[in-house]
């Protein structure tokens, strides 16, 4: 998908990653302990590997928003600069968290400092010389419409204080304007009235036509009133009016439409692709989808699968954006078809099976182990069968099961090597990469000295175990959150993992469902196994499950279920499905309950 079909192609890239706070600064004396400063360096650095990685998805005219808070914007605001380039830095937008922010600090007694009010959000381009029509779109510049306001003003100014249109001004008040400049202004009002009495102008084309050079004023009861003009306002960069964050689909952290409506419209046009990597609620893939744009969203959290899952397939029934007519009403369509893909999530006996392809196997393991293709010509020069590709400069044989001969009589022992080494006639050497499954019979890492005294090294690598551990000395499998607070903390998840069976038994409870017997195949970090509800990450229900699609209406973590197993959960029909995660993101099939 990504060299084929995205690689160069995205118009906009929306991101909101976690925003390192997982990492608070309690240490002793308020000093940051090393343990947090590494995982701030560690949340900066997944950052700036996704960066590259995202600009290689943008086209030419393509740009990418990324929103941020105090905690590391400044950090990243270099590694952007960095990545991106200084040059086409667009700018730094500043975005309300809530209406209700402002208020936050009011029942504090001697607060130690303001409320947080605000994130940022970042935007680059790819190219300086980008330019994007659609920034005076009303979506963004906000429109302000023409007003009367009172001239009178509440400190007293003696040149000011005059008898005008007949009202007199109290003793600590004063007109804005001079005696002449008022009387100038009425006699504008006027006149327009009376050219309105022929031809019927309104006040604001009036003023067109005088190329809105000139002011009025009128009496309204005891008081006068001077005319605001209307205005349409250029686009600008303090969005603090609006919510970022919304509470609609009951998922921490939800961006709100409104904020993604004003980004996508101003960065992207219709069919264009728009992407976001943290997908969370999909408030990205569903505005988009509003919006006419295609667009593709990802996370590695598997409630977050489901709450876009649900949110994409119901978005009928969601609002229409603030840029609709009738704002406020359902959206009324059903989203266009999409697929749900499982990127990086294999099933191990669906990659045996692949050795009858043989084009499709080298192709997956070699992208299994970030192996890059090589020409013909690259490789000719060992003369050896079944070297596919260079790693780190050296060959890599791949093992060929995908004939019966070879899985079925040959063992990856040290003859082989052996064998392989004096090939031709003892001239290899160096590192010499095998990739073989563990259902042969191999050996492992072995270096051999050859007739004409070269060393080889030959090292061996198998999946799925051999593989796992590999990866893990720099990096662990991220864990499914077990509570709704730990939901963000899936940001250093990368590779790949393998499918494991997850079984359990449900039933119904009169607080709702109960769970038991869980049995799953995950491991902890020192390899022991995690058994029972030890291993459980959340429970995902269908409330009222129609036997064809299910639709996650309930998400409930293992922290928020009894020892017992009781999961407290309302609202419950008579026919319900349930779905089962692990620690490690397995899921179980779909459980159906029928009273």
């Amino acid at each position: 998908m990504i060299k084929d079909k995205v690689k160069g192609k995205v118009k906009l890239v929306y991101i909101d990653p976690p925003f390192g706070t997982g990492d608070e600064y309690g240490d002793t004396g308020g000093v940051m302990s090393y343990s947090a400063k590494l995982a701030g360096a560690e949340f900066i650095e997944s950052v700036r590997e996704r960066l590259i990685f995202l600009k290689q998805m943008l086209m030419d005219e393509g740009s990418i928003f990324v929103r941020l808070d105090y905690h590391f914007s400044n950090y990243v605001k270099v590694v952007m600069d960095e990545v991106f380039g200084s040059e086409n830095f667009r700018n730094e937008i500043v975005i309300g968290r809530t209406k209700t922010a402002y208020y936050a600090n009011v029942q504090r007694t001697n607060p130690k400092n303001l409320s947080i009010n605000y994130d940022v959000l970042f935007w680059y381009s790819i190219r300086p010389e980008t330019t994007f029509k659609n920034l005076n779109n009303e979506v963004i510049i906000e429109a302000r419409d023409a007003y009367w306001k009172d001239l009178k003003t509440f400190y007293p100014r003696p040149e000011k204080r005059y008898e005008l249109l007949g009202v007199t001004i109290d003793d600590n008040c004063s007109w804005m304007w001079k005696k002449e400049d008022a009387l100038k202004a009425d006699h504008n009002y006027q006149e327009f009235l009376e050219v309105n009495k022929k031809r019927k102008v309104s006040l604001e084309d009036y003023w067109e036509e005088h190329d809105r050079a000139i002011r009025f004023i009128r009496r309204e009861n005891n008081t006068v009133k001077y005319w605001i003009e209307p205005i349409s306002k250029v686009p600008h960069n303090n969005w603090i009016n609006i919510e970022g964050y919304s509470r609609a689909y009951g998922y921490p952290t939800e961006n709100s439409e409104t904020l993604l409506e004003r980004v996508i419209v101003m960065a992207s046009d219709s069919d264009e692709l728009v992407m976001d990597v943290f997908g969370g609620s999909g408030t990205t893939a569903a505005v988009a989808e509003k919006l006419g744009r295609r667009w593709i969203t990802g996370d590695f959290g598997k409630h977050s699968i489901y709450t876009m899952q649900k949110r994409i397939l119901t978005i009928a029934d969601s609002k229409k954006l603030s840029s609709n007519e009738s704002k406020g009403d359902k959206y009324g369509k059903n989203a266009k078809p999409f697929i749900i893909a499982s990127v990086g999530s294999f099933d191990f006996s669906r990659i045996v099976n692949l050795r009858q392809h043989k084009e499709a196997y080298i192709n997956f393991i070699l992208t299994l182990f970030n192996i890059q293709e090589r020409s013909t010509e690259e490789l000719i020069k060992y003369k050896l069968p079944n070297i596919y590709g260079l790693k780190d400069g050296d060959p890599v044989e791949i093992y060929p099961i995908w004939e019966d001969d070879y899985l079925k009589s040959i063992k990856i022992d040290k003859d082989y090597l052996k064998g392989l080494a004096e090939a031709e006639g003892g001239k290899l050497k160096g590192t010499y990469y095998i990739i073989a499954p563990e259902i042969c019979d191999v050996v492992g890492d072995w270096d051999y000295k050859t007739s004409q005294g070269n060393v080889v090294n030959f090292r061996i690598l198998s999946y799925p175990y051999k593989i796992l551990e590999e990866i893990s000395r720099s990096q662990q499998l991220s864990e499914q959150p077990g509570s709704s607070s730990e939901i963000n903390k899936l940001i250093s998840s990368t590779r790949f993992y393998f499918n494991q069976d997850v079984t359990c038994k449900i039933e119904w409870h009169a607080q709702g469902l109960r769970i038991s017997d869980l049995e799953t195949s995950i491991t902890d970090k020192s390899g022991a196994e995690i058994k029972g509800m030890d291993a459980l990450a959340m429970v995902l229900i269908d409330k009222d499950y129609d036997g064809k699609m299910f639709t996650m209406e309930a998400a409930v973590y293992r922290k928020d279920i009894k020892d017992d197993g009781i999961i407290k959960v309302d609202k419950l029909t008579d026919k319900v499905a349930v779905i089962v995660i692990d620690r490690h993101g397995n899921e179980s099939k779909i459980m159906v309950l029928e009273r």
